[in-house]
């Protein structure tokens, strides 16, 4: 008898997770409706988005039915069906919540919001009239009496559904989440925006990609699928069309290092670069956009935070201060030692770049950053005398990869031979680390030195703007608190780097307010190629000669990003929506509120792009 009352309470849990997970699933499909997406949408991209809000539901909803189970087999019948019914109340009110906080802010409920609004100082922000109060609480209140109708309605449907319909319920939904994350693959590999772009409306909703797989199994992506373009796109990008008036138009020349430690810039280390330092705009409290590759290149292009990346990408969108060199019949001359595919810099910074290269040869890292110097220079005379402007980017990797050439005299000792990730700790001495990184510093500051004479042999150096920095920054445990590398925190060990700024007739100088890489597309553009129009129409930048505070800077990725507030307080949002606030050297800030007014103010200027 007590087998067969947790069998029926077993069948009963099952059914009610069906009709709640339809449910949320209904609730997400309400994200879409006018939404600034729907211009975009196809038949893949809805069959794609309603797949995956009952997916997205089936799997949420699994953690309910996990708990309702649980209790179930403990012979707590009441409280399993009072849990039930009370979780997915509260996700249902969550969910309508966030859609809400979707529409106003193009952010998911995190640990920044939920602080936000229920810190001191929100009812500067939120002063709701009563009747807006109302109106609200009667729609979650509907929710919450939908969670109980339909577990009213669970037991008569126990009686009219067999074990077998339970399984094919079951399968069917099974069978979307497969179906939902196959589409994904095919339309984040093929760049269909309808997918891309209602994808990212499910709050946490991660579906697969499989971009380096089907590379390897022969298949091609567009490189340039600007045909293919829709007519409409999330983002007006300029707010207003470019105005130009006649420009210097000089060549404009980049030079970044992957994984850049500010402390190699010395004479010791890098003694050509430094010398260039010398000779330049140096900036020394410059702050990349992110702490990784992809999202610190797209903000160096773009001046746009990380956010824009999926909707830049899937309404296929190119840098203005690439399409104006385009324009203005500006040369390119693109050399990265790394490949462009991956991350898809080729499809999305470069996209618009004739007769782009996205591979570099050589065996090892080295090979191939040897590889770039010799093509750049050996480019170098036709550049000059097909006499137009160019624009060249080289872009080192040797320090990234710590591969420094086995065959090769070391200069800084005692070092590693290879990076040994298993040994790093929190109390180790970093300096054999640090100097094998010092040593790949110094080879690619000789590429680098070898790029420098050329210039100056063909009487390029000083008629050009030489730009110097780093993608992000590379840390050594330099805050004590076990981090090595990037990609892990947003202190200045992993997102300071220099930029130096070589500019024709310009006194070196060095300069300590703080800028970012949001600033440089925006001086390069009001400089040098004449583009009249306010900064804010293209750019959260702002002029590198501004010495107003960058506050509120945002940087990381779409999914982990944070708010560097003042130049020291860092308000980060964990992958998980968590909210961790630190200052710059990750020392633990408690009882963090954050400023509604302030916070508001910079989210209205971080989502000025996005169509309302």
């Amino acid at each position: 008898m007590v087998q067969t009352d947790t069998l029926q309470y077993q069948c009963k849990g099952v059914i009610y997770y069906f009709l709640s997970t339809l449910l949320l699933a209904l609730t997400f499909f309400c994200y879409i409706i006018g939404s600034t997406i729907l211009p975009v949408m196809d038949i893949m991209g809805w069959l794609f988005f309603v797949l995956s809000c009952l997916s997205h539901a089936a799997i949420i909803m699994l953690l309910p039915l996990a708990g309702y189970a649980l209790l179930a087999r403990l012979r707590q019948p009441w409280v399993a069906g009072v849990w039930f019914v009370t979780s997915v109340s509260l996700l249902l009110v969550l969910t309508m919540l966030n859609l809400q906080v979707y529409q106003l802010y193009r952010f998911h409920i995190n640990g920044i919001i939920l602080n936000m609004v229920f810190g001191s100082g929100a009812s500067e922000i939120f002063n709701f009239d009563a009747a807006v109060l109302a109106k609200e609480g009667g729609i979650l209140l509907l929710f919450v009496v939908a969670a109980l109708g339909l577990w009213r309605l669970v037991p008569t449907l126990v009686r009219h559904t067999s074990r077998g319909k339970l399984w094919s319920i079951a399968a069917f939904l099974m069978l979307s989440i497969l179906a939902s994350n196959a589409i994904h693959v095919y339309g984040a590999f093929f760049q269909k925006p309808s997918v891309m772009k209602s994808r990212a409306l499910l709050p946490y909703y991660f579906p697969l990609t499989a971009t380096s797989a089907l590379r390897d199994l022969g298949c091609q992506a567009p490189v340039n699928p600007i045909a293919d373009m829709p007519s409409s796109t999330d983002v007006i990008y300029p707010l207003h069309p470019l105005k130009v008036k006649d420009s210097k138009r000089p060549n404009i020349i980049f030079i970044f290092i992957d994984s850049w430690n500010k402390r190699t810039l010395t004479p010791e280390t890098m003694p050509n670069v430094y010398r260039v330092a010398t000779e330049s705009q140096w900036y020394d409290n410059h702050f990349s956009s992110s702490n990784g590759t992809r999202y610190s290149i797209f903000g160096l292009f773009f001046s746009v935070p990380c956010y824009y990346w999926n909707s830049f990408e899937s309404s296929h969108i190119s840098p203005l201060f690439i399409d104006e060199m385009i324009r203005q019949g500006y040369n390119f001359s693109i050399h990265g030692s790394a490949n462009l595919v991956n991350p898809p810099f080729s499809r999305v910074v470069f996209q618009r770049v004739p007769k782009l290269q996205v591979n570099t040869p050589g065996a090892t890292t080295y090979d191939r950053d040897q590889r770039i110097t010799h093509d750049f220079i050996s480019a170098l005379p036709r550049l000059k005398q097909q006499g137009k402007p160019f624009f060249s980017f080289l872009f080192y990797d040797l320090a990234h990869s710590y591969e420094y050439p086995k065959s090769m005299p070391k200069r800084f000792k005692p070092s590693w031979d290879y990076a040994d990730y298993t040994r790093l700790n929190n109390d180790m001495d970093p300096t054999p680390y640090f100097n094998l990184y010092r040593n790949c510093c110094w080879l690619i500051d000789k590429m680098i030195g070898e790029v420098i004479e050329q210039l100056k042999k063909e009487g390029l150096y000083d008629h050009s703007v030489i730009v110097i920095s780093g993608d992000h920054a590379q840390e050594f445990n330099e805050n004590k608190k076990n981090y090595w590398g990037h990609g892990a925190n947003f202190t200045k060990w992993q997102i300071g780097v220099p930029l130096l700024y070589r500019i024709p007739g310009e006194k070196p100088r060095k300069i300590s307010y703080r800028t970012t890489h949001y600033d440089l597309v925006p001086t390069l553009m009001h400089d040098w190629l004449g583009v009249t129009n306010p900064i804010e129409d293209y750019s959260i930048g702002h002029l590198l000669t501004d010495k107003r505070p960058r506050r509120w800077q945002m940087v990381g990725s779409d999914i982990e990003y944070a708010f560097i507030i003042g130049g020291d307080t860092i308000v980060n949002k964990e992958g998980d929506g968590a909210m961790d606030v630190t200052d710059s050297r990750l020392n633990p800030v408690t009882n963090y509120r954050i400023n509604p007014r302030e916070f508001n103010a910079a989210i209205q200027q971080v989502n000025r792009f996005f169509k309302k």
